[in-house]
């Protein structure tokens, strides 16, 4: 069975995110806020302004329709700058399967707020399975396929582990564990 996987962001790290899942033979789809962004990577297949060496998969979809990418989605993997976060997910919770999992490969706090990510995923999808995947790695070593690792690190195991090994590849290695506080703690500082 094929989970597919909206990633929420096509900056470096989602990109990267996108390929990597793609390659995996996730069905994926890279979601971009701009659409002149959106329509130059899907005619270049590459995101030439972030990551120009990594080339997409032919099975990655590119989109621009933000409502079909997350109503379509088993995973929803959110990777903004924190201080788009909070829009992100008020502009999606609507069009959030109901046993959709979401993830998020943003690093600090709610500059509004100064609250943590979880805290607003919790508040506006209380029932969903959440995770955030986090790490000392570099979009660009992954486009490059250098060793990389990272935390995916949730309440609910089974979602942790589903998404690990959905990321799971050669080069890349996702650990697990359930300290999501202490992960976003440790990425944003």
């Amino acid at each position: 069975m094929s989970t597919p996987v909206a990633v929420l962001g096509a900056g470096s790290w989602g990109t990267a995110l996108a390929v990597l899942l793609a390659r995996n033979g996730v069905p994926t789809t890279l979601w971009g806020r701009s659409p002149q962004a959106v329509v130059d990577m899907a005619t270049a297949r590459a995101n030439t302004r972030y990551l120009p060496e990594m080339t997409f998969p032919d099975t990655l979809g590119i989109s621009g329709v933000l409502e079909t990418c997350v109503r379509d989605a088993a995973i929803v993997l959110i990777s903004v700058p924190s201080h788009a976060f909070r829009d992100l997910l008020d502009e999606i919770t609507p069009w959030v399967a109901p046993a959709a999992g979401i993830a998020w490969a943003t690093k600090g706090f709610d500059p509004g707020s100064g609250r943590f990510l979880h805290e607003l995923v919790e508040e506006r999808l209380p029932h969903h399975p959440a995770a955030v995947v986090t790490g000392p790695s570099f979009a660009r070593e992954v486009a490059q396929g250098l060793p990389t690792a990272l935390t995916v690190q949730s309440n609910d195991a089974a979602f942790a582990q589903q998404l690990a090994r959905l990321l799971h590849a050669p080069t890349f290695r996702a650990y697990t564990g359930n300290d999501i506080l202490g992960a976003e703690l440790g990425g944003a500082m």
